[in-house]
């Protein structure tokens, strides 16, 4: 972390933190509040790689970065899209979010100098899965389906990971953070909203979630629930022989099995 603050003429303004994935500390660049993450992971790379070429379109603007590290301008406003959905703001909530992936998705595709990840090969693991629980086998159906029926035209650099904590108050503005970094059909950067913040806010507001994003999207209402489910397949098969917060497996079975029984 030292090597980067002084390579970036930042000054420290708060504690290091950690997470599975990166390093991160706060810090002052030119009067600035701004964020220094280095990843420890592949994917959080990659994702800063995107995160630089979308130039604060929808996204926290990044100031610096090599192949490890990214200084980005740090949220510091007071607005919180979580508590919102708890607090009866869930409507308003989920249009900053849709406006978000709309502003994202408003661009040509990055070229190959960016390194994404097809969503084919992000749901590898629920193609390939031999699981015989119900829900995967659907979900594994489905995204076969709609890897194949998706077009060129309905293609889009994806954040991959678009929800509540990941979009965040820069004070003027609502950006994302942590994308993934994947290319593929526009409707999945959808998906997670509906599966968050909580399983109780999530299944009580799903309906009216699912209406809000495809009138402002303009996408059909079948088209992102099959999306939902396929991903919701995917995430169960993720967390299927490990200790997985049982919390999102009790919303993704109970967001797929209700939007399995709309369609």
């Amino acid at each position: 972390m030292a090597q980067y603050l002084a390579r970036w003429d930042v000054t420290q303004s708060g504690s290091a933190f950690s997470t599975p994935s990166s390093e991160l500390v706060p810090g002052i660049k030119d009067a600035v509040p701004v964020m220094l993450k280095v990843a420890l992971i592949d994917e959080e790379a990659r994702g800063s790689t995107l995160l630089q070429w979308w130039q604060g379109r929808g996204s926290a603007t990044v100031l610096e970065r090599d192949q490890t590290a990214t200084l980005m301008i740090r949220a510091t406003g007071s607005r919180n899209l979580i508590e919102m959905a708890h607090n009866d703001l869930d409507v308003v909530a989920t249009q900053i979010l849709t406006t978000t992936v709309l502003t994202l998705h408003d661009g040509k595709k990055p070229g190959p100098d960016v390194d994404l990840v097809s969503l084919r090969q992000w749901f590898s693991e629920l193609l390939e899965s031999t699981s015989t629980d119900p829900l995967i086998r659907v979900a594994a159906d489905l995204v076969e389906a709609l890897l194949t029926e998706t077009r060129p035209e309905d293609e889009r650099a994806l954040h991959g990971d678009i929800h509540h904590g990941n979009v965040l108050d820069f004070g003027d503005r609502w950006a994302a953070i942590d994308p993934k970094g994947l290319v593929g059909h526009r409707v999945f950067d959808y998906v997670n909203i509906l599966c968050n913040p909580s399983t109780d806010v999530a299944i009580e507001n799903l309906h009216n979630r699912l209406e809000n994003i495809c009138e402002l999207a303009q996408i059909d209402r079948a088209l992102l629930a099959r999306w939902t489910i396929a991903w919701c397949g995917l995430s169960l098969t993720w967390m299927q022989g490990s200790e997985g917060p049982s919390g999102l497996g009790r919303t993704t079975r109970q967001v797929a099995g209700t939007l399995l029984g709309d369609l």
